[in-house]
């Protein structure tokens, strides 16, 4: 028998579970936008599962192996799936290759996950999280057929899905979601004036908002990284210097002796 206080966080992850498979049924029916919203509530579910877990001690390796194998049917199989219905069919061999990369890319990053876990609690990941490249594939879909009920330019879909893919299996660092309180000071400030504005375009305009966001956070965060990757190349050019200069001026004073 498990525990009553699992009971919370394995409903969410059931839920997870499920949407993801219903998503599959609508994808295949056709249903392209309903389909889409099921994966992003999905990504809802799973974002609160391991939150109440926490929050009810309830955490446990079953509990993240569970949630792993939810992830790869609602985050993997649904979404690989549904670009393939709703475009890359149509490229024969070619799309049925490419839409698998969500569900390969998306499989071996969680499965990474789960062999360097330390911890329950995340300031950050390596990669980009499977629910949030199955939400921004998703999100491209409902923002697609909000505004033309098609894909607006089919040919966007093919980069974004190679980019959201590689990002899975990088090592750039992607923030999870920050915790807040109401003390002062300007950096939590900023967060929580980011997430209020966040959360009221997703409330209000849910179908214009979630990829714009979606795609900031994807973009901010990588760029962010490649400045880290050259400002650390430069520290270390300016060592190498420093410490020729240092070695010249060794140098000349032993000729001086």
């Amino acid at each position: 028998m498990f525990p009553k206080r699992m009971l919370a966080p394995g409903f969410l992850t059931v839920m997870n579970l499920f949407l993801g498979f219903y998503s599959i049924i609508l994808a295949s029916a056709e249903n392209f936008m309903m389909a889409s919203w099921l994966i992003i509530l999905a990504a809802i579910f799973d974002a609160f599962d391991g939150k109440v877990a926490r929050a009810t001690k309830s955490f446990s390796q079953f509990g993240i192996e569970f949630d792993s194998l939810a992830d790869v049917v609602s985050f993997g199989v649904a979404p690989s799936f549904l670009i393939y219905k709703v475009n890359l069919h149509e490229m024969g061999p070619a799309g049925l290759i490419l839409s698998f990369f969500p569900l390969v890319f998306g499989t071996i990053r969680l499965a990474r996950f789960n062999v360097h876990i330390s911890g329950f609690e995340k300031s950050n990941f390596q990669g980009l999280p499977i629910p949030a490249a199955a939400g921004t594939l998703a999100s491209f879909i409902t923002f697609n057929y909000y505004f033309w009920n098609e894909l607006w330019m089919p040919s966007l879909i093919l980069p974004l899905v190679v980019l959201v893919s590689l990002l899975m299996v990088s090592t750039i660092p992607f923030d999870a979601m920050p915790k807040f309180s109401f003390t002062k000071g300007r950096k939590n400030n900023v967060l929580l004036t980011l997430l209020i504005v966040s959360v009221t375009l997703v409330v209000f305009f849910p179908n214009q908002a979630i990829f714009p966001l979606a795609i900031t956070y994807i973009l901010y965060s990588t760029i962010r990284a490649l400045f880290q990757i050259n400002r650390g190349a430069s520290d270390d050019d300016d060592d190498r210097s420093l410490d020729d200069d240092i070695e010249m001026i060794l140098a000349r004073r032993g000729e001086n002796n």
